[in-house]
């Protein structure tokens, strides 16, 4: 199990470029998890190398640009100096994987605890100098170079087994990579050295190759290689038996058969090779008499225009034209219209001068109409006056009715008033009901008054000019 310790972490590559929540979420957990597990062992390293590489797949698989987001992921400064035993771990666990699973047991016993150069360069010698070297005891990167440059052979530490003697087949020559062509990976960042697939087509000098791995697991991720990581799977190194091993019968019918499928498979990717630069021929034929289609139809589009248009204008000129006919017409019927009025205003004259007057009496009764009008629209707005004045004159007549009233009622008082002063006095004739004359009349209101005056007037001749004190 991996093991993780907690902390934050500072992330400054952009996640987003990989597109799904899951893929960054996974990111951000593989590189915690890397930070996180303190490698004291194989085993971890393995580990880690395990989860960086089925990360890799993913982001070949879900990724837009996979492989190049994933490496400058792992250069970026999320990983900053440890970026180096990031791709340790996935070069060492692609190689441990392709192990039999005896060996396997046989390294995970005894390189526990060897460094992560060490354990690089271990992958770059051969199967059974790897046997002796962890059987040897913990060495340093450089004398596992060593030991893989020089190829000695011998005992090393408590345990040795004898070496098989290899010998290499002369060199073939390199024949010219093509699509349908079986390959092995000789140079790659991300641990695909070893592994065996076929080209399936070419794109400016690189290759696109399908391995066996990625098929195995079901995916259909092609990876973008150049020419100088990979190699054709004939050329590579043939290791002859020593000649002291025996196969049995059986044995040789089955190396027999192998060779017969492996030959069938190579001859069928062959097939597939040369059916895909067929298809590939036949698409550049197709696309080219498509576009030769498409260019003539836009040469026919354009000459049918270019008839739409001239017809349009022949059109348009036969419609002006037409328009101008019919207004000649129209001015031609407008004229024989006038010539016809003046006609008939001619003979209206004539007959005009043949009953003139008829025409003066007409006259006449139209300028009494006339005046009659006038008339009535003077006398209507006077009638109007006349009758306002009429109502005013009648609420003059009124008020005046009602001031009369008030001021009867108002004399009698003062009388009535006067008349209680005289009696108290004993003036002559006077009593709270009014004044009785000397010719014995009773007088009531303002009467009273003036025929007290009068009295007075005539019992006092001499008098007459000077004021009466009462």
């Amino acid at each position: 199990m991996l093991q993780t310790v907690p902390f934050a972490l500072n992330y400054t590559f952009d996640y987003d470029r990989f597109t799904k929540p899951d893929l960054q979420a996974k990111a951000k957990s593989t590189l915690g998890n890397f930070f996180g597990f303190v490698r004291q062992t194989f085993d971890g390293l393995i580990e880690i190398g395990r989860s960086l590489q089925d990360f890799y797949f993913d982001c070949l698989a879900f990724c837009s640009n996979g492989k190049k987001v994933f490496e400058e992921w792992l250069s970026s400064d999320d990983f900053g100096a440890s970026k180096y035993i990031a791709k340790s771990a996935i070069e060492i666990y692609a190689w441990f994987e392709k192990l039999p699973a005896r060996s396997q047991r046989l390294i995970r016993q005894n390189v526990q605890n060897w460094s992560v150069s060490a354990l690089r360069q271990l992958t770059k010698v051969s199967h059974d100098l790897v046997k002796e070297l962890v059987r040897s005891g913990k060495k340093t990167a450089a004398q596992v170079k060593e030991e893989g440059e020089s190829g000695r052979q011998g005992e090393r530490g408590n345990k040795q087994v004898p070496s098989e003697e290899v010998s290499q087949t002369p060199a073939l020559p390199t024949p010219e990579l093509a699509p349908g062509m079986r390959i092995v990976v000789k140079e790659d960042d991300m641990g695909w050295v070893g592994h065996s697939g076929i080209i399936m087509s070419k794109k400016e000098g690189e290759f696109w190759v399908l391995l066996d791995h990625t098929v195995s697991q079901g995916m259909e991720v092609k990876n973008l290689l150049k020419p100088h990581q990979i190699e054709p799977e004939a050329q590579q190194p043939v290791r002859k038996i020593n000649s002291q091993e025996l196969f049995t019968a059986v044995e040789v019918e089955q190396k027999i058969a192998d060779a017969i499928a492996q030959h069938n498979q190579e001859k069928a990717e062959s097939e597939q090779g040369r059916f895909i630069e067929i298809r590939d021929a036949a698409l550049q034929a197709a696309k080219r008499e498509i576009q030769a289609a498409q260019e003539y139809s836009r040469a026919i589009s354009a000459m049918s225009f270019a008839n739409a248009q001239k017809n349009q204008d022949l059109l348009a000129q036969l419609s002006a034209k037409d328009e101008e006919v019919r207004s000649l017409q129209t001015l031609q019927t407008r004229n024989q219209q006038l010539e016809q009025r003046v006609t008939e205003l001619e003979k209206a004259l004539e007959y005009s001068n043949s009953r003139t007057d008829n025409w003066e009496n007409t006259l006449n009764k139209q300028a009494a109409r006339v005046v009659n009008k006038e008339l009535e629209k003077t006398i209507e707005p006077l009638m109007r006056e006349v009758d306002r004045l009429n109502s005013v004159l009648s609420q003059k007549e009124q008020e005046l009715v009602r001031l009369q009233m008030s001021n009867n009622r108002e004399s009698d008082a003062v009388v009535a008033e006067f008349g209680e002063i005289g009696e108290r006095f004993g003036w002559q004739g006077w009593s709270s009901r009014g004044y009785r004359a000397a010719s014995g009349m009773l007088c009531t209101g303002i009467e009273a008054i003036s025929q007290f005056i009068d009295d007075l007037k005539a019992s006092y001749p001499s008098h007459q000019q000077q004021e009466i004190a009462f």
